[in-house]
């Protein structure tokens, strides 16, 4: 579903909707009129629902200020300045997103020249594209790198992060049958932080309100502890003893 806000719509686009809603004499209509129009259509449409439902508020539509246009795909790309994002952009990139402090999100694009660098013409270069993640410890400037595998047809990945604290950024490389690598892209680097409790573990294991001010953070609104990698490491080193 899209939500338009129906007052922000210009006239052709509203010409549109009314047309494709089967509105009679919608080409003489004023933008006044045309809005006025979809409104009470839409609001008929509204009534005609289930009596159980009347009087209720449907978070699917909002016929004072917004409606929704439903249509099929193809009539949404019909729709004045709405247009289908193309799969390539035709240049060869990556970027590198921070999902959360142990998981990032990489996209890429290859172009059809660098396809045909790494593959050949006909494609039959044996040549294997790969991701080269590079984690940097923010202390130490140590240096450390781990490669995935990937294939023609992938266009994303998420990399977990194997330590909070670091640096990372990712290349997006290739090897040929020689075993020649070079790097087709890189992405911008992203930061981890080192989380609250490995500096302050003494305070939240003498500090019961502390410590669930902390562990609050981690339970979803049901009242479950989410499955956290942050939240066992603290639990696993608490449970030690380290103190």
């Amino acid at each position: 579903m899209i939500l338009i806000n129906i007052d922000s719509l210009s006239t052709t686009e509203l010409q549109y909707i009314a047309q494709q809603e089967g509105l009679k004499d919608w080409p003489s209509l004023d933008r006044e009129e045309l809005i006025d129009a979809l409104e009470e259509a839409f609001g008929e449409q509204e009534d005609e629902g289930p009596s159980a439902s009347k009087g209720k508020v449907n978070r699917s539509r909002y016929c004072n200020a917004l409606t929704d246009f439903r249509g099929n795909q193809q009539r949404i790309n019909g729709l004045p300045g709405v247009e289908e994002l193309p799969e390539s952009y035709f240049d060869t990139s990556i970027h590198l997103l921070l999902r959360d402090p142990q998981w990032a999100y990489a996209y890429w694009s290859l172009s059809p020249s660098a396809q045909q660098t790494v593959f050949g013409e006909d494609g039959q270069n044996q040549s294997v594209l790969f991701l080269r993640v590079q984690e940097m410890d923010l202390k130490t400037f140590e240096i450390k790198t781990f490669d995935i595998n990937i294939g023609l047809e992938d266009n994303q990945w998420n990399i977990n992060l194997p330590t909070m604290g670091s640096r990372y950024l990712v290349d997006l490389c290739w090897r040929d049958a020689r075993g020649d690598e070079k790097s087709l892209a890189q992405s911008k680097p992203i930061q981890t932080d080192q989380p609250y409790w490995q500096h302050h573990l003494d305070e939240l294991s003498l500090d019961q309100n502390l410590f669930a001010i902390h562990v609050s953070s981690l339970i979803t609104k049901e009242g479950e502890l989410v499955d956290n990698a942050v939240l066992r490491d603290m639990a696993q080193t608490l449970s030690k003893g380290v103190l």
